[in-house]
């Protein structure tokens, strides 16, 4: 039986995440751009999904409603028995924050911060205002051991994406969300940061859902999901 098959036909317990008639449009001047047209989907627990589609087929936006940074404009996402828009903006942080990680394709880094003080934002806004020790130890496991205390301007593009990867990973999440994480990068050292990630994933036993548009990198993962026209393909 393929993955995909098993993952229609999976116990309800299996099912980490679970999206329902989702559908997302934007305003153009007087027009609408539809983005998002109904699309369903259920990811198993420690899965590792790629979408993939070509620019424009609504990936990201995909991601971001996934992860609850950007409410539908119909459908719901529940993510481990949560329904993710029915709670309030608070509660929605308090989630994200607990059972999310989020890698970003422009790292996002605060340029005044040393790579472990990036790591430990996520752990300081959740009140923990001591979890040095286990930023370095994810940026050690990133092969960032000897780069701890450089600024994002010191660091190249690729030691960048590992502190974003680690500043993810500080909070223990439940699920991985990566959007084009190495699309800044050449393709030897964005293989060897999808690498990297693969691993430090199945290590914390994580779901991991990556967009990409490279159908190599994709196929590194349990199952590769095919986005057009707003719509998931077979």
């Amino acid at each position: 039986m393929e993955l995909r098959d098993q993952v229609l036909s999976a116990h309800p317990d299996d099912i980490l995440l679970k999206a329902s008639s989702l559908t997302r449009s934007y305003k153009i001047g007087a027009s609408k751009l539809s983005v998002l047209k109904g699309l369903s989907l259920n990811i198993r627990r420690q899965e590792k999904l790629f979408l993939r589609g070509a620019s424009g087929a609504g990936k990201s936006t995909l991601l971001y409603t996934l992860a609850g940074l950007e409410r539908p404009d119909s459908g719901s996402v529940e993510i481990d028995g949560e329904s993710l828009y029915s709670l309030s903006h608070k509660e929605q942080t308090k989630f994200r924050n607990t059972k999310i990680g989020y890698v970003f394709q422009n790292y996002f880094l605060l340029p005044d911060l040393t790579a472990v003080e990036n790591v430990t934002i996520p752990s300081m806004i959740r009140g923990h205002q001591n979890d040095k020790e286990r930023a370095i130890e994810i940026l050690t496991k990133v092969g960032l051991g000897k780069r701890l205390r450089h600024r994002p301007s010191e660091l190249s593009g690729g030691e960048q994406q590992r502190v974003a990867i680690a500043r993810a990973l500080i909070n223990d999440p439940e699920i991985v969300f990566a959007d084009e994480p190495t699309g800044n990068l050449d393709s030897s050292t964005g293989e060897k940061l999808m690498e990297t990630l693969l691993k430090l994933v199945d290590e914390n036993q994580k779901t991991l859902i990556v967009v990409t548009h490279d159908a190599r990198l994709a196929e590194l993962g349990d199952r590769e999901l095919l986005l057009a026209d707003g719509q998931i393909m077979d």
